[in-house]
């Protein structure tokens, strides 16, 4: 399994955290992402941390969730990533994700910013 990192700039209007109305939003297309393993101080799935999360880690979970509905059916990969941010005041952080397949896990960058560009910046 390899690994990608990606580093990543936050328009200077876009928000740094996630809000309730956001990982509403984000649930309501990608309902599985409630329940990733997360290692947070909250508990043990995303969902403990999701109504208020850094917007990178947010993006870090939709890239390990379009990876995984990507897999061949009975595939057992598991995808897990790490995002840290390098300037918070700035909007840089690092994402970093394991993959299977690099175009995939590009696939899955390009897809989850489209996404994140949908609902945030309207």
């Amino acid at each position: 399994m390899g690994r990608l990192v990606c580093d990543v700039a936050l328009a200077p209007s876009a928000p740094r955290l996630t809000s309730p109305a956001l990982a509403a939003r984000v649930r309501a297309t990608f309902p599985n992402l409630p329940r990733h393993a997360c290692v947070n101080d909250a508990g043990d799935t995303f969902a403990a941390v999701m109504d208020c999360t850094p917007l990178p880690h947010l993006l870090e979970h939709l890239v390990v969730d379009l990876q995984a509905q990507a897999a061949p059916p009975g595939s057992d990969d598991v995808y897990v990533g790490v995002t840290e941010w390098t300037d918070e005041e700035a909007g840089l952080a690092r994402i970093e994700v394991s993959f299977t397949d690099d175009l995939v896990a590009l696939r899955a960058f390009r897809d989850a910013v489209d996404f994140l560009n949908a609902v945030v910046v309207p």
